[in-house]
Formats: C-alpha cells, structure tokens, sequence
C-alpha cells in the first residue's frame, strides 16, 4: 500500500503514534512478501540446478563505485 501520508495539517501525539503503528505494520508486510518472493525464487533456482543437464544460473556482479 506504501508509506502512510500524513497531509499537510500538524499532527497530534496521537495522531503522529497512530500513522507510524501503520507505516510500520505497511513496511513489515511489505518485506514479508518480498522475503517469500526471494526465497521462492532461490528455492526453485536449487531445485533446477539439481536436474543432470542444468548448469546454474550466472550471477553478475555488480560494479562498487570508488
């Protein structure tokens, strides 16, 4: 659903707890999808590489820049 958006009024204490317990309870079920995604993905990805005749997948690394 994405970050909580808190208008352009000034917030109560209240207010302010209540909108962080959501953008906080948003961010968690966002990274539990993503996490069940990834490990899906890795998951299927060792199951294939278990078949005779499949090589691995090659990983490219990324450039660090200096």
């Amino acid at each position: 659903m994405g970050p909580v958006d808190l208008g352009d009024k000034p917030l109560t204490q209240a207010q302010l707890e209540q909108l962080w317990i959501t953008d906080r309870e948003r961010l968690l079920s966002c990274a539990r999808k993503h996490l069940a995604l990834r490990d899906y993905y890795a998951d299927r990805d060792q199951l294939l590489s278990d078949l005779p005749g499949v090589r691995p997948a090659v990983t490219l690394q990324r450039k660090v820049a200096k």
